[in-house]
This record gives structure tokens, C-alpha cells and sequence, in this order.
């Protein structure tokens, strides 16, 4: 995987795509994407990062970008890092865990217009199950009719959002 040209796209070009669209902003993020390690992903993803907050999806809170592939979706979300909560409260618990605070942190989050249902990554894989359940806030697109300014505009407002929290 390490040499697929696919994954080196991802990782190279999507993340410039994702650095660029947060260029302008007063804070400083730190931008990361993924299609695995050492293995495939089950959910490619890019994600923005306050550095004195997390630099990792496995803690903390930051905004990601998902690619549910089965169902053709494109997923932001205000995220809860889920690896170490899983590995710290055991699959059930850990789940409870990051519903949890996903939900405390939505709700100190009024009027910010994004959806707050759980959101579908398209796989039963425990990761995915994580950050299914770490989500605070999100957005959605068909894959196949991208909205690449109703993408920036939700990305700004959330990362505006992020910020007041961090």
C-alpha cells in the first residue's frame, strides 16, 4: 500500500487540497489525510488538527473529512478522537464514552446549523464505530454531485466553531 498510487494521491495531493482551503485562517492547524496504516482504511479520511490540542485522530477533538465509499458520502464532522477511548474503555464502553461527549460538547454548542444525527461511515469496523460515535457535528454530500462551496462554507463555520472550543 505503502507505494499504491492511489494512497500517495491521498495523502499528498488531498492533504495540499485541505492545507490550501484553511490557508487564510488566524489559527494555526496542522492537516493530516489517510487511506491506512500499515492496511487499507476502512475510512479514508483528511482531518484538521489544532496542534495544541491533538496532532492525532486516536485523542482530542478536531475536524475531519471522511469518505464513506459504500454509500458514495462525503462526511465532515467535529470529532472526538476515538482510538485511545476504545483501547482505554473496551469496545461498548468506549462507545458510550464518545456519545457521551459528543454530546456534552454539543451542547455547548447552540445555533451552529449543522446536523447532529448520527453520522454513517459505511463500515462495522470498531474504528469507524468510533468515530461514528465521537461526532458532535455534521455534514454531509453525495460523492457523485460535489458542492465544492457549500464544502468550503461548512468547513469554515465549523472550523470557526473549533476554535471557540479549543
Amino acid at each position: 500500500m505503502a507505494g499504491h498510487p492511489l494512497a500517495g494521491f491521498f495523502r499528498r495531493d488531498v492533504a495540499a487540497l485541505a492545507r490550501a482551503a484553511v490557508a487564510g485562517r488566524p489559527e494555526r492547524l496542522l492537516v493530516r489525510a489517510s487511506t491506512g496504516a500499515p492496511g487499507w482504511a476502512a475510512v479514508p479520511w483528511v482531518a484538521w488538527f489544532a496542534p495544541h490540542v491533538t496532532r492525532s485522530m486516536r485523542h482530542g477533538l478536531y475536524v475531519a473529512c471522511f469518505v464513506n465509499a459504500p454509500d458514495e458520502r462525503i462526511v465532515l464532522s467535529l470529532q472526538h478522537g476515538a482510538a485511545d477511548a476504545l483501547r482505554e474503555h473496551g469496545h461498548d464502553a468506549g462507545l458510550r464514552h464518545l456519545r457521551d461527549r459528543a454530546a456534552r460538547t454539543r451542547d455547548g454548542l447552540p445555533g451552529h446549523g449543522f446536523d447532529t444525527r448520527p453520522i454513517a461511515l459505511g463500515s462495522d469496523a470498531m474504528l469507524p464505530q468510533g468515530y461514528q460515535a465521537g461526532c458532535v457535528l455534521s455534514r454531509s454530500w453525495d460523492a457523485a454531485t460535489p458542492d465544492p462551496d457549500g464544502f468550503d462554507r461548512a468547513l469554515a463555520r465549523m472550523l470557526d466553531l473549533y476554535r471557540a472550543l479549543v
